[in-house]
């Protein structure tokens, strides 16, 4: 898809807004272009904070140097991801989020390693395939695809425990023209299930500026109050989502 064939219309007013979605082959479709957005730069509800330790861990990076340094307790370590993995792949990955070092000793069973014990919210980024019967946990220092090792650790206590789902974040489409994909989804009678779409943020030349994933559960539409054939799609959106990215 070429953002420049759907980054202009004949209207009085530009388009800011696509929305798109990447089908499973890897190719992206036009769902919609919108003049605004109201509810997209609301902060969502931050995590609860919850207390971890992570078990016989070989620290590396950041957490190392953090575990020299003096005064280790209440030490910051921003984001911290921790990738699940069985035996050959990753499995699943953990955003700590705003992650905290409370407390520090070593490992009963190896005095090479270390229990340390975290502050912070938890956010499940992806779990593509169940837990192995013995998982081995990653850890990165921050959750971009360039985040440096942050070391090992053979269990995290407290990762897979039940929590409630994040409160939805209300969202409105202002000015839209669905393609087709959104208009099928407009015709059905029943809420729309929650899909993952990315949200392309334009500047006034129609180039993409930044980017963010949404999972937006369509709950009604009308005439747009700007007019013409355009709607105004009505929503909620996943509370916990990736962040604006600069495109």
């Amino acid at each position: 898809m070429r953002i420049a064939d759907h980054a202009t219309w004949d209207r009085g007013f530009p388009v800011k807004y696509l929305l798109v979605q990447e089908d499973e082959d890897g190719v992206e479709r036009l769902w919609g272009r919108c003049a605004g957005v109201e509810g997209f730069f609301v902060d969502p509800v931050p995590l609860p904070r919850e207390v971890l330790t992570l078990r016989g861990c070989r620290p590396d990076g950041l957490l190392s140097e953090v575990l020299a340094g003096p005064d280790v307790s209440l030490r910051g370590l921003g984001d911290v991801c921790v990738e699940v993995r069985d035996e050959e792949k990753p499995v699943q990955w953990w955003t700590l989020v705003d992650a905290v070092v409370v407390a520090h000793q070593p490992h009963s069973a190896d005095p090479e390693r270390y229990d340390i014990v975290l502050g912070a919210g938890v956010r499940n980024e992806e779990s593509f395939f169940e837990l192995p019967a013995t998982p081995h946990f990653k850890l990165f220092a921050g959750t971009t695809v360039a985040a440096a090792s942050a070391g090992w650790c053979s269990v995290v206590d407290g990762l897979f425990k039940a929590r409630v789902d994040p409160v939805p974040v209300p969202m409105e489409l202002i000015g839209c023209e669905p393609a087709e994909p959104l208009l099928a989804a407009l015709r059905r009678p029943r809420r729309w299930e929650r899909d993952w779409a990315y949200l392309l943020v334009l500047d006034r030349h129609g180039a993409v500026m930044a980017s963010r994933t949404v999972g937006l559960a369509i709950t009604g539409a009308r005439p747009s109050v700007l007019g013409g054939t355009l709607v105004d799609i009505s929503g909620t959106q996943a509370a916990q989502i990736a962040g604006i990215a600069t495109a």
